[in-house]
């Protein structure tokens, strides 16, 4: 099983562990996994499809390292906005991004938000059905990226994940 199948399943594990009282540290830790569930599962599918062979899995690894939390939300945020930056935007052919993949950029962007939260704000309370709803969030982002992960604006969404920032109009 991948790290981002765990992590999915561990999130959902962790929002509905106990189940009358949640411990405020399973509801955080819910939503920071579920937020990092995707964020590795996009990491490897863009690895996957920039490294090819049996014997590339550590430069792989050491390529998923290449990317950074907020230039992949500020790419994110473009395509879950239609504002596609002006670099990554003729990659696409002028197309509206599909509604899956507007779903999985937003997904990124709310998640990360969330784990901000999550990790760093103590004061931030969490119930129960916000956690549950962000796990929910992934988990239809995951059922999203199947659906888009074969084209071609997928690979442009991948691309601007890792180098949007670096580009030149």
């Amino acid at each position: 099983m991948s790290l981002h199948a765990d992590l999915l399943r561990q999130s959902r594990h962790l929002a509905t562990r106990e189940p009358r009282r949640p411990k405020h540290a399973s509801l955080r830790r819910a939503i920071s996994t579920a937020y990092y569930a995707l964020f590795h599962l996009l990491i490897d599918e863009a690895t996957a499809r920039l490294v090819t062979g049996r014997d590339r899995a550590r430069l792989r690894q050491a390529l998923g390292r290449a990317f950074n939390h907020d230039a992949m939300k500020e790419a994110a945020q473009g395509f879950a906005n239609n504002n596609i930056s002006p670099k990554i935007r003729p990659a696409i052919g002028g197309l509206t991004p599909q509604r899956e993949l507007v779903s999985v950029a937003a997904a990124f962007v709310d998640l990360q938000q969330a784990r901000h939260e999550a990790d760093y704000d103590t004061s931030r309370r969490f119930t129960r059905r916000e956690s549950l709803d962000l796990v929910e969030q992934a988990e239809q982002a995951f059922t999203d990226w199947r659906v888009v992960r074969h084209s071609l604006q997928a690979d442009v969404f991948l691309v601007a994940l890792l180098a949007q920032r670096q580009m030149r109009t």
